[in-house]
C-alpha cells in the first residue's frame, strides 16, 4: 500500500487535514471543486467561493482554534497575524492565556492554509468535481471524477455539510433547526481609521427581544455586522433591504464607532442566510474502509456560536495524530472518525441546547410574555455572565473559558444555581442599559 491520501475539499476543514497529514508523512492531494483564490493576501481576505455559501458571512476564530494553530500549525498562525490578523483578548477576571480570538475573516485564513501546502509542496486541484468512491472489498481504492478515476488509500471528505459522499456513506444522529436566520454585511474602515474597541473578545453581541445582532472585527479594518431573527418572524423579513438593515443598525450604540459617517464604507449587499440546522452523523455501516468525513461533513452546528473553525482544525488534529506511524492507514481512520464522533457530541448537544434556549427566549419576547422566570430555567447566557463578573467572577471566568471552547459547557447544577440568583441583577443591568425594542426595530424597518 502506498498510503496515498486525498481531501476533498479546500475549506478549513480540509486545508487543515492536508497540511497536518502531509506533515505526518502521508502522500497528499487535495481536491477542490471551485476555483482557486487569488494569490495575494488582500484579494483572498475578500474572496468568496460558489460552492461555499457561508464564505460570504462573518466567521469568528476563536481560542480553542488559536491554541491548536499555535501549537501544531504555527507557521500558518505567524503568517496569519503578518498580513493583518489581530489577537484580541476575551476579558474576564482570571482569563488564562488561551483566552484569545484571532480577528480575521476567513479568506486569508484559507489564504495562509493554502500558501503552507504551497510551500510544502502539496499538490491542489481546482475545478475538480469528485463524484464517487472507487471501492474495493470495502476498502477505498480510488476516487472518480468526470475525467478519470484516481488512486487513493484514504479520502477524507471535507466537502461540507451538503457533501454527496456523506449523504452515501454517513447516517443522521440529529438534525435540529437553528431557529435562526442571518442578515450579514461586510464593511472597510476608511484609512487612517483606528479600529474601535469590541465588546466579547473580537465580537460585540446585542441581544434584543426576539432579535440579536453582532459586529465581528477582522483583518486589516474589514469588520462585519449581522442581525439574526426566528425563522417564522415576517414582520422582521425586511432586514435583508439594504436600506432597511442600515437604518436598524442606526439603532444600536455598541455600532455606532465603527458606522458613523467617515469612518467605514460598505463593501457587500445584504446577505442573507436561512434554513439553518444543527446536524451531527456517524460512519454507516457499509461505509468503505479509508472514508473519512471531517468538518460540516459530520457536524453542522450553528454559526452562532463561532465553532465550526475550531471543531474543523480540532477534527484534522485527532485524524492526523490517529494516523502518525500507522501500518493500517483505513483502519486507524476508522478509529480515528468514531473518536471524532464522540468528541464532538457534547459540544453539539450544547449548541443544540442554546438555542433551544434562544429560540424560546424570542418566541416569549415576541409574545409579551414576562421573560425573568424563562430566564432562570434556561441554559447560561455566556455574554451576560462576563457583563457579570463584578457580582460573580468565577462565573465570568467559566463563561470566558466556555465561549472560547476551552470548556464544554456551562450549563452544571452548580452553575446554574448560581446564576438564577443573578437573574434579578442581569434583568436590572439589561434594564438600566436597553437594546433596541423590537418597536423600534419595526419602526426603522419601515423608515418611519
Amino acid at each position: 500500500m502506498s498510503d496515498r491520501t486525498t481531501v476533498v475539499g479546500a475549506g478549513i476543514a480540509g486545508l487543515s487535514a492536508a497540511l497536518l497529514l502531509s506533515r505526518a508523512g502521508l502522500p497528499t492531494e487535495v481536491y477542490e471543486r471551485d476555483p482557486a483564490a487569488p494569490d495575494d493576501p488582500a484579494p483572498a481576505a475578500a474572496h468568496t467561493r460558489p460552492g461555499t455559501p457561508q464564505s460570504r458571512h462573518p466567521h469568528i476564530f476563536l481560542g480553542l482554534f488559536r491554541r491548536q494553530l499555535r501549537e501544531h500549525l504555527p507557521d500558518v498562525h505567524d503568517e496569519l497575524l503578518r498580513h493583518g490578523a489581530e489577537e484580541v483578548a476575551l476579558e474576564s477576571p482570571g482569563a488564562g492565556p488561551d483566552q484569545v480570538m484571532i480577528a480575521a475573516r476567513r479568506g486569508l485564513v484559507e489564504w495562509a492554509l493554502s500558501r503552507a501546502l504551497d510551500r510544502d509542496g502539496v499538490p491542489r486541484r481546482h475545478g475538480v468535481t469528485v463524484r464517487a468512491l472507487e471501492v474495493a472489498d470495502g476498502t477505498v481504492c480510488g476516487l472518480r471524477t468526470d475525467d478519470a478515476v484516481h488512486p487513493a488509500d484514504l479520502v477524507v471528505d471535507a466537502c461540507g455539510s451538503r457533501s454527496q459522499l456523506a449523504r452515501r456513506y454517513t447516517a443522521t444522529v440529529a438534525d435540529v433547526e437553528c431557529g435562526k436566520v442571518y442578515n450579514s454585511r461586510f464593511y472597510q474602515l476608511a484609512e487612517g481609521v483606528p479600529r474601535p474597541p469590541t465588546r466579547y473578545g473580537s465580537v460585540s453581541i446585542v441581544d434584543g427581544l426576539g432579535f440579536g445582532a453582532a459586529l465581528f472585527s477582522h483583518d486589516n479594518g474589514a469588520f462585519s455586522v449581522d442581525i439574526g431573527r426566528l425563522p417564522e418572524d415576517e414582520e422582521l423579513k425586511d432586514l435583508r433591504d439594504t436600506a432597511s438593515f442600515e437604518r436598524v443598525l442606526a439603532l444600536f450604540p455598541d455600532f455606532e464607532p465603527w458606522l458613523r459617517p467617515g469612518a467605514a464604507t460598505p463593501v457587500s449587499e445584504v446577505v442573507p442566510m436561512a434554513g439553518l440546522r444543527n446536524v451531527l452523523r456517524t460512519l454507516s455501516p457499509d461505509a468503505p474502509r479509508g472514508y473519512v468525513p471531517l468538518g460540516d461533513a459530520l457536524c453542522v452546528t450553528d454559526p452562532t456560536f463561532g465553532r465550526g473553525a475550531s471543531l474543523a482544525l480540532a477534527q484534522a488534529v485527532i485524524l492526523a495524530r490517529a494516523l502518525t506511524g500507522t501500518g493500517d492507514l483505513p483502519g486507524a481512520a476508522v478509529r480515528a472518525t468514531r473518536e471524532t464522533e464522540a468528541w464532538l457530541r457534547p459540544w453539539f448537544e450544547d449548541v443544540v441546547a442554546q438555542d433551544t434556549a434562544r429560540t424560546t427566549l424570542w418566541r416569549a419576547a415576541v409574545a409579551h410574555q414576562p421573560l425573568e422566570g424563562i430566564l432562570a430555567q434556561l441554559p447560561p447566557n455566556p455574554f451576560m455572565l462576563l457583563d457579570a463578573a463584578q457580582h460573580d467572577p468565577e462565573l465570568a471566568d467559566a463563561a470566558g473559558r466556555y465561549v472560547s471552547m476551552l470548556d464544554t459547557t456551562l450549563d452544571t447544577p452548580d452553575l446554574r444555581q448560581r446564576v438564577g440568583r443573578l437573574v434579578p441583577v442581569l434583568m436590572a443591568a439589561q434594564a438600566a442599559a436597553p437594546p433596541p425594542s423590537r418597536a423600534q426595530v419595526l419602526k426603522a424597518l419601515a423608515g418611519d
